[in-house]
């Protein structure tokens, strides 16, 4: 009796674990103007596993159209790796060191491209408290609530934050419920589509802290960073090169929306990139779910339409759309947030959601995918599938 109840719970275990599945859908035209790209990745010349070259080849296997590689206090990649790999461009920026926490810096666009790693190191912190800094010289605060390593000093704003960092959601869920963390990780031999998708819940303080900044001063990007090492110490000894990289960029991308079709020449396509960046013409798609294309945010007032990082002027007319990939395999969830607060949250089997405008302020849409295991055992939460960067209302 006790073998039969012990078969039973083993199968029913088995049937839990492969519930869930990756589903095809029919494939939607890429924008040209549409790119897609990983941010904050560490190689060799840091801490991390794998050399620009691995990791050039990784991001062109999954898809991606650049790669911003930013080791710790080290931008040496630059000579002989920041180049054109087929399709692929790979720019080399920072992760600097300081003392407010992590922060990317973008800022080989400018004349401190030349200075040395420490004197750049410097550089972005003088930035953020407000000192005189080069022109187009930007930043983003890295992994803001990271267990080991969280950003200490939000009291002036960057540029940027990381609404979503990779190596933060495993440690966050490591710290939060050791139980959680280790059916995840015991999940992904079996089925590391499941074990990917109970990793990627967002930290809603980071959520939080990124729509304050924008309530009191417009103009604040959120992003996702990668954050891949593909190096897992186990012991002093024993390490393994895990996750991978091209594993970690299937997963999902920053979307930039530029204003026109990428340029032929590699200089003028990183302007290109770091300004829809640095003005908010983005979202962050989670495309292990589904690829971005077929997806839209817009505010249309009249005869004017206005897209993530634009402003606008409010008038009777306005009204937002929402819209998810038609053929998109899941139930989608769109939520609106106005000024920090939710103001629509709908689900529907439909692809395309109106969305009245309710008055000025900063607006972002989430999206999310209803996805379930058999049982709700293993996976019971709404997935993050595409998180738009907000559209200012006037």
């Amino acid at each position: 009796m006790n073998r039969t109840v012990g078969l039973c719970l083993f199968f029913l275990f088995i049937v839990e674990i492969f519930s869930v599945r990756p589903r095809s859908q029919m494939a939607t035209p890429a924008e040209e103007t549409t790119l897609r790209g990983a941010i904050h990745v560490h190689s060799t010349f840091s801490d991390g596993g794998g050399t620009p070259d691995e990791i050039a080849e990784g991001a062109r296997r999954a898809g991606l159209d650049f790669v911003v590689l930013t080791d710790h206090n080290n931008s040496q990649a630059r000579k002989g790796f920041e180049r054109r790999y087929n399709t692929l461009d790979l720019f080399v920026e920072m992760e600097a060191s300081t003392p407010g926490g992590h922060a990317l810096s973008f800022f080989s666009h400018t004349e401190d491209r030349t200075l040395s790693d420490p004197r750049v190191v410097d550089q972005t912190y003088e930035h953020f408290i407000g000192q005189p800094s080069p022109k187009d010289l930007f930043i983003v605060v890295a992994h803001p609530s990271n267990v080991k390593n969280p950003w200490t000093q939000l009291d002036r704003y960057p540029e940027g934050i990381e609404i979503a960092n990779f190596d933060s959601f495993w440690q966050r869920q490591a710290s939060e419920s050791l139980l959680d963390f280790c059916t995840t990780v015991l999940t992904f031999p079996l089925n590391n589509y499941l074990g990917a998708l109970r990793f990627l819940q967002f930290y809603e303080k980071d959520l939080s802290s990124w729509d304050s900044m924008n309530m009191i001063v417009p103009g604040h990007f959120g992003i996702l960073g990668h954050d891949t090492h593909s190096k897992f110490k186990l012991t002093q000894t024993a390490v393994f090169r895990w996750p991978d990289y091209e594993q970690t960029f299937r997963m999902a991308s920053n979307v930039v929306f530029l204003k026109e079709k990428p340029d032929a020449d590699f200089e003028k396509r990183r302007r290109q990139i770091y300004s829809a960046l640095r003005s908010g013409s983005m979202a962050v798609t989670f495309q292990i779910l589904g690829p971005f294309d077929g997806n839209d945010w817009t505010l249309t007032c009249g005869h004017k339409t206005f897209r993530s990082g634009d402003q606008a002027d409010l008038s009777p007319n306005c009204h937002f759309q929402a819209v998810a990939p038609v053929h998109f395999p899941y139930p989608v969830r769109f939520k609106l947030i106005h000024d920090g607060k939710v103001v629509h949250d709908s689900s529907s089997e439909e692809s395309v959601r109106r969305i009245p405008v309710s008055g000025p302020g900063v607006y972002r849409l989430e999206v999310y995918a209803k996805v379930r295991s058999l049982f709700h055992l293993l996976l019971s939460h709404d997935v993050p599938y595409v998180f738009y960067n907000p559209i200012y209302v006037r």
